[in-house]
C-alpha cells in the first residue's frame, strides 16, 4: 500500500457536485488498490464538506480571504472563469498556497499525482523528490501554454517535473511535443501515455420506466455537461429546429444557460433545462433518450475538447451518438462504426447526422451496442491497474 499526494485544481465540493469529477473516480481508482490517497484541491468559496470516500482523505487550500472571493476554481471552469477579473488574484495566491501545503504533507506520501500542469504539475516535481509523479494533462494546460509567452520553456518544465505524463487526449499530446526541441520532445514522448479519464459504472433502469417518469415523447436527442461554448450546444438547438419529431433535453449548468434560452425560443425549438443532474437521475435521462448529441467546437484560440467524460457515459449507456470529430473523441470513436461524427460547427452535417439516427431504428441499435463496448472499456475498474502501473513504473 502505497501513500499517494493527489494535486487538483478541481474537485467535487459536496456529492452531487461534477466539478472535477473525474479526480474523484481517479482518486477512487487508486484507494480500490490498497493505496491512500491524500487529495489537496481549492477551498471553494461555498463552506461545503468534500464527499467522502474510503481510502481517500480531501484536504482544502485556502487561497483568499475572505472565503467568498475564491472565485478562480469550480464552477465554469478556470478558462470562463478568469473572464471575471475577480478570479484574476487566486491565479497567483493559489499556486502560492498549494505550494506550502504540499511542501508539509509530501513527507508522508510515497507517491504524487497531479491533475492539471499549470500549476499543479509544476508543484508536484517542485517538491517531490525521488519519489513518482504522474502528471495527467488537460485541454486547459495546452490551452493556456499555447497561450503563454516561451510555451516551449512551460512544456518542457511540465515535462520534467514528471517521470511519467497521461494525456486525456491524443491531439493535446502531439501539441505540447510539437512545441519541444527534438532531444527534449524524444524523452517525453517516451515517458507519455494518452487515455480518456474514467467513468462509474452506471445502474441504468428500464427504459419503459424510464420514458414514462421522464414524459419523453418522439425522438428524444439528449446533451449532458457545462453549458460552455466549447460544448457548441448552440449548434445542438440549430440542428434540432430541422426536425419536426425530435425534442432536446440539456442536462447541466453554466454561464451559457441563458443565450442557449433564447436561442431555443426564438427558433421555437422544443428544448427542456434539466440543470445539473447526478446519479439516479442521471441515469433516467440516459435510459429515455434516443440519441446523445456533443456537437464540440474548436475555438478560435485552437483549443479542443479532451475527451468528455458524458461522452463515454453515454456510449457505457448504450446511447447512440453524434458527436464532432474534434479533441479526443475521434481517438475513442469511430464514424459509422460505434457513433456518427460530423466536422465541428456544421449545423447541418449534425441535423443530418440525427435525422439519420431518428428515421433508422436499427441504425440505432447497432451504434448503442457498438458504444456500449467501448464506453465499458473506461470504466474505472478497468482502468485503475493501468493508471497504478503508470505511476510505479518510473
Amino acid at each position: 500500500m502505497a501513500r499517494i499526494g493527489l494535486l487538483t485544481t478541481s474537485y467535487p465540493r459536496r456529492e452531487d457536485d461534477i466539478a472535477g469529477i473525474f479526480v474523484r473516480g481517479f482518486a477512487r481508482a487508486l484507494a480500490t488498490r490498497g493505496h491512500r490517497v491524500e487529495v489537496l484541491a481549492p477551498e471553494p468559496a461555498e463552506g461545503t464538506d468534500p464527499p467522502i470516500d474510503e481510502g481517500v482523505q480531501v484536504r482544502w487550500v485556502a487561497y483568499a480571504r475572505p472565503r467568498t472571493f475564491s472565485r478562480t476554481f469550480y464552477g465554469a471552469g478556470v478558462p470562463d472563469n478568469v473572464r471575471d477579473p475577480r478570479a484574476w488574484p487566486g491565479l497567483v495566491t493559489f499556486p502560492i498556497a498549494l505550494h506550502r501545503a504540499a511542501q508539509r504533507a509530501v513527507r508522508g506520501w510515497d507517491a504524487l499525482v497531479s491533475h492539471w500542469g499549470l500549476p499543479c504539475a509544476l508543484i508536484a516535481g517542485a517538491v517531490r523528490g525521488s519519489r513518482p509523479h504522474l502528471a495527467v494533462l488537460h485541454s486547459a494546460d495546452i490551452h493556456l501554454m499555447r497561450r503563454l509567452p516561451l510555451r516551449s520553456h512551460w512544456a518542457r518544465a511540465v515535462g520534467d517535473s514528471a517521470t511519467q505524463l497521461l494525456f486525456s487526449s491524443g491531439e493535446l499530446h502531439r501539441d505540447l511535443l510539437d512545441w519541444l526541441p527534438p532531444v527534449a520532445r524524444a524523452d517525453l514522448a517516451a515517458r507519455s501515455h494518452v487515455s480518456a479519464m474514467g467513468i462509474d459504472p452506471i445502474e441504468l433502469p428500464g427504459r419503459r420506466e424510464a420514458r414514462k417518469k421522464t414524459s419523453a415523447g418522439g425522438f428524444v436527442v439528449l446533451s449532458l455537461g457545462r453549458l460552455v461554448p466549447i460544448k457548441g450546444i448552440e449548434m445542438a438547438i440549430d440542428a434540432i429546429a430541422g426536425i419536426p419529431a425530435a425534442t432536446l433535453w440539456i442536462a447541466g449548468e453554466g454561464p451559457s444557460r441563458r443565450s442557449l434560452e433564447m436561442r431555443a425560443t426564438k427558433l421555437g425549438v422544443p428544448v427542456h433545462f434539466f440543470g445539473e443532474v447526478t446519479g439516479a437521475a442521471k441515469a433516467e435521462l440516459l435510459a429515455a433518450a434516443d440519441a446523445f448529441v456533443l456537437p464540440s467546437l474548436r475555438q478560435r484560440s485552437g483549443r479542443t475538447e479532451g475527451m468528455p467524460t458524458a461522452l463515454l457515459e453515454a456510449a457505457a449507456a448504450g446511447v447512440p451518438i453524434v458527436a464532432s470529430a474534434t479533441g479526443g473523441i475521434p481517438d475513442v470513436l469511430t464514424h459509422g462504426r460505434n457513433a456518427l461524427l460530423v466536422a465541428p460547427g456544421d449545423a447541418t452535417a449534425l441535423r443530418n447526422a440525427l435525422s439519420d439516427l431518428e428515421g433508422d431504428r436499427a441504425l440505432r441499435r447497432r451504434l448503442g451496442r457498438a458504444a456500449r463496448t467501448v464506453g465499458q472499456r473506461y470504466l474505472w475498474p478497468e482502468i485503475a491497474p493501468q493508471i497504478e502501473a503508470l505511476l510505479f513504473q518510473g
